[in-house]
């Protein structure tokens, strides 16, 4: 009979003394453990870490003087390259772990003395989640990469604000048709009150981008028409648009949908 080996001896011991699992209680614990090390997607993608850091602590963000809502993703860029990125959970201040370039092994990142962008990926008061540049309030920091030990500040965004549907008589109002539409929609106003009125096109960021005005001189039905164009003319790209229109007291907000 062959002599069993130390380490046979060792392997059996030590097996013997764990309690076989059900294969599925093993499958579950797999795929949990697999799920805990892999990150969630974010809109914005940032560089690898470099092993250079530059700390920035976002001490605040608003969007239109209100506070951003929980998941908001925020970023800061090195012109066009995104360094650094970090999501808002309900609590200031939040920090972002800029990474600055390692020439040497090939690595990008941010270049010391570089100028600092920020943007946001939040929800706007229509609930669509939009992506914006921000603007900043140092306060510590000049604005630029590799300022001092690190950079604190607070993020602020203003959109204008389109407004909400306000009360008005039951026969005014604005249909779109075709909408979604392909390269012309139209906007058939129905009760429109004498006088002047005033017809914008925003963005979901709330720029507005067309705008036209008129005269209307009784209650019957008026037709506008809109080409997907900003108002110097200049085609627009496709997306979801917003749109106004306001005749004394009375407004009405609405949106369509672009797509060519």
């Amino acid at each position: 009979m062959l002599r069993e080996t130390v380490k046979t001896v060792i392997k059996r011991e030590i097996w013997g003394k764990i309690p076989r699992m059900n294969s599925w209680v093993i499958l579950i614990v797999g795929i949990a453990v697999f799920c805990s090390m892999t990150p969630s997607q974010t809109h914005f993608s940032a560089v690898p870490q470099t092993g250079l850091p530059y700390t920035i602590i976002i001490t605040g963000a608003t969007l239109n003087d209100q506070t951003i809502v929980s998941g908001t993703e925020m970023a800061v860029f090195d012109d066009t390259l995104c360094v650094g990125a970090a999501v808002y959970q309900d609590t200031f201040p939040v920090q972002i772990t800029a990474w600055q370039a390692s020439p040497a092994y090939g690595l990008k990142g941010f270049t010391t003395g570089n100028g600092m962008l920020f943007k946001m990926y939040t929800q706007n008061p229509l609930g669509l989640w939009f992506e914006s540049v921000t603007g900043t309030v140092y306060e510590t920091g000049n604005g630029n990469f590799g300022f001092g030990a690190y950079s604190a500040l607070a993020l602020i965004t203003t959109m204008v604000k389109v407004g909400e549907k306000p009360t008005h008589p039951d026969h005014f109002e604005v249909n779109a048709y075709p909408n979604p539409f392909n390269n012309q929609v139209n906007f058939n106003i129905s009760g429109l009150p004498g006088g002047e009125f005033i017809f914008k096109v925003y963005s979901i960021f709330g720029q507005e981008i067309y705008t036209t005005n008129g005269w209307n001189n009784n209650r019957e039905n008026r037709l506008l028409a809109w080409f997907g164009q900003a108002t110097d003319g200049k085609a627009l790209p496709s997306g979801l648009y917003l749109f106004a229109l306001k005749s004394g007291n009375y407004h009405y907000n609405g949106r369509v949908t672009f797509q060519k």
